[in-house]
């Protein structure tokens, strides 16, 4: 997977000006707000981020698959308030605040990704009540711009001011490749799965990993196992630290050089006094599908899909990330 940090992009879309005269004092709002969000996005792909356009949606099922999961996996977050209808207020002449309100859409989905603690940029159109809603009380210190032309110019000096592309807010599980160790029962081939810790600064607290499930792709026979503590390699207890761009082992597959048709997953010999975790002794010959799961205290669950095969010999296992 690719470490370009990933840009929610949340911003108006109009498709024209909405200007009944183009005059040389609303020249500048005559650019379509589609037009400045797609420049604002090839210009973040530029930079090497991973951008999205939270493009509106219609329907209930569209927020959900589209805006609300592109949220749920998100290391920055990019708000452009564009300047709607004007703001009413009673005991003026022809009732007018001077004042607009913002983009709906856009403060909504501002007050979702201020609950989730992301990075936040935040732009917004002259003539737009300043601090109104959600904005009076984020530290987003946005930025007020005047002439539609020259934002993207603007949120690109920012970026480069305060963000970095290099990293991703999560851990994410590859393969680690394998050993060979002496341990009581003879020598044995220990299969890991490295766990990477994408964070540009934050440590992953207490990782635990865990099997959720194990399938035979033979006869697609699937069981979800009693959940029980996996080991990290060279370590006794059932949870490490991670810290930020580093990674830890996680001991998925052992297999004994002496039975090479048997592959145990790797729990935590130290924690389990108990023989009969049957279901985590893999012994029918041909590949099986199984999914691994890290746990931690200050990021999302880590999950990642690898398929193990086992033959007659040591060399016919194989273990790879699918």
């Amino acid at each position: 997977m690719s470490e370009r940090a990933r840009v929610f992009i949340s911003c108006g879309q109009r498709k024209d000006a909405d200007l009944e005269t183009i005059t040389a004092e609303n020249l500048t709002l005559a650019t379509p707000e589609l037009e400045i969000a797609k420049k604002i996005f090839e210009e973040l792909r530029n930079l090497g981020y991973d951008p999205y356009l939270a493009l509106e949606q219609q329907t209930l099922q569209g927020v959900k698959e589209a805006i609300f999961e592109k949220l749920k996996s998100t290391e920055y977050f990019l708000f452009i308030d564009f300047k709607r209808e004007g703001l009413f207020k009673y005991g003026t002449i022809n009732f007018d605040s001077g004042e607009s309100r913002g983009s709906l859409f856009s403060n909504q989905e501002l007050a979702i990704a201020a609950f989730q603690d992301f990075e936040i940029l935040a732009f917004q159109e002259e003539g737009v009540k300043g601090k109104d809603g959600l904005l009076g009380f984020i530290q987003a210190n946005c930025k007020v711009f005047s002439d539609r032309r020259k934002l993207p110019e603007l949120v690109m000096a920012e970026v480069r001011e305060k963000w970095r592309s290099d990293w991703r807010n999560e851990i994410e599980l590859e393969r680690g490749g394998f050993v060979d160790a002496n341990t009581p029962q003879g020598p044995s081939r220990f299969f890991h799965i490295r766990a990477g810790n994408k964070h540009k600064g934050r440590t992953a607290l207490n990782c635990t990993g865990f099997v959720e499930r194990i399938r035979n792709l033979q006869t697609g026979n699937a069981i979800i196992p009693e959940s029980v503590e996996m080991k990290w390699k060279g370590v006794t207890k059932t949870d490490v630290h991670i810290i930020s761009k580093s990674f830890r082992y996680l001991d998925a597959i052992v297999v004994s050089h002496a039975t090479p048709n048997l592959a145990t997953i790797g729990l935590n010999p130290y924690i389990v006094d108990y023989s009969g975790y049957t279901d985590y002794i893999i012994s029918t010959p041909g590949d099986h599908e199984i999914d691994y799961v890290v746990f931690s205290d200050n990021f999302s669950p880590a999950r990642g899909k690898f398929r193990l095969h086992i033959g007659t010999t040591l060399a016919d296992v194989t273990f790879q990330k699918i």
